[in-house]
C-alpha cells in the first residue's frame, strides 16, 4: 500500500467524524512516517514500511472513534510553536491566538520603558499562552518572568516540558506552580494575567462534539453559567497585578456582557471584549 492509498483510504473513513478528514489523515501519517508536510507531496507514491502499520491501524481506530489528532500524535502547532499535548491538557486553538497577540501588542504598549515585566498564566495547560506571549517579547524586554500555573499535575508535566524545549531565550525566567487558581500565587506585582479556564456552561458538556469530550473534564466546567472562574478571577486578580497592569480572559461566544459586567463590579476599568477571526466574543480584557 502506497502513501496515498492509506491517505485516501484514511479520509474517506474520517469523513463521518471529521470535518477535515484529509488533513487528519495527512497530519496521522506525516506523524508516524517522520514527514514533513512538504515532503509529503514527493513521497506520494512510496509504500507503506511493514513496521509502521500496526501503528498506524491503532491510530485509524482512534481516530475513528473521535479521539483528536493532537491525543493521536501527542502535539499541536500554536501560534509560532509546536506545543506537546496529552489528554489531561486542553488542545490549543486558533480562537486562542486572539488573546496572545493582543496581551503582546498591549504590553508593548503599556510597558515600553521598563527593563522587566511579570507575566502569568492562570490555567496554563500546556503553557502555551504564556510561552507563546513570553517569547515574542523577548526582544523587546531585559528580563520576563513567567509563572505557568495549574490544578492538574498531568497538565503541568506537558507544561514543563513545553517551557523546556521552547524557552530557549536567556532573558526569560520560568516558574511552573501547582495552585487552585490563587491559593498559591505569592506574587502580587504581575503586570499582566492571562488565562483560558474552563467556561462551558455544566448542563451543556454532554452535548459537545463527541472529540470534545475527550478532552479533560476539569479544563471545560466552567459551572452552571460557565462563569464561576470568570469569577473568581474578577475577585482575586488585582490583589496579584501593579497598578495598571491588566488581564486578559478568554470567555465563551455569548459569555462577553456578562463577563464585562463581573470586571467592572470588581472595580477594573477600560473594560474590552475582543472578538475572534470568526467575530464571535472571545477575550474579555481589563486594566486593574
Amino acid at each position: 500500500m502506497t502513501i496515498r492509498d492509506l491517505i485516501r483510504s484514511y479520509s474517506d473513513s474520517f469523513k463521518i467524524i471529521s470535518d477535515t478528514p484529509e488533513l487528519d489523515a495527512r497530519v496521522i501519517v506525516c506523524h508516524f512516517l517522520g514527514l514533513e508536510p512538504a515532503q509529503l507531496f514527493l513521497r506520494m507514491d512510496d509504500a507503506i514500511p511493514e513496521d509502521l502499520l500496526g501503528k498506524l491501524e491503532s491510530a485509524l481506530k482512534r481516530r475513528q472513534s473521535g479521539e483528536p489528532v493532537a491525543y493521536i500524535t501527542g502535539e499541536r502547532g500554536f501560534y509560532e510553536c509546536t506545543f506537546k499535548v496529552s489528554d489531561s491538557t486542553l488542545i490549543p486553538r486558533a480562537d486562542t491566538e486572539t488573546l496572545v497577540e493582543d496581551s503582546i501588542n498591549t504590553l508593548k504598549s503599556l510597558f515600553c520603558e521598563s527593563d522587566e515585566i511579570k507575566i502569568l498564566d492562570l490555567c496554563c495547560g500546556t503553557g502555551c499562552i504564556g510561552i507563546s506571549v513570553a517569547k515574542a517579547l523577548a526582544g523587546y524586554f531585559k528580563r520576563i518572568s513567567l509563572t505557568l500555573s495549574d490544578l492538574s499535575d498531568k497538565a503541568l508535566e506537558i507544561c514543563r516540558t513545553n517551557a523546556d524545549s521552547l524557552i530557549t531565550e536567556k532573558n526569560i525566567s520560568v516558574s511552573v506552580i501547582r495552585s487552585n487558581m490563587f491559593k498559591d500565587i505569592r506574587e502580587t506585582a504581575y503586570d499582566v494575567i492571562l488565562s483560558n479556564p474552563p467556561y462551558i456552561r455544566s448542563s451543556v458538556i454532554p452535548g459537545l462534539e463527541k472529540q470534545v469530550q475527550f478532552e479533560p473534564h476539569m479544563a471545560l466546567d466552567g459551572g452552571e453559567d460557565g462563569l464561576d472562574f470568570v469569577r473568581i478571577i474578577a475577585c482575586e486578580a488585582s490583589k496579584h497585578l501593579v497598578s495598571g497592569g491588566f488581564l486578559e480572559i478568554e470567555i465563551g461566544y455569548d459569555q462577553g456582557e456578562d463577563s464585562a459586567l463581573l470586571l467592572a463590579e470588581s472595580g477594573y476599568r477600560g473594560i474590552t471584549v475582543l472578538k475572534d477571526l470568526g467575530g464571535n466574543d472571545r477575550v474579555v480584557k481589563a486594566i486593574n
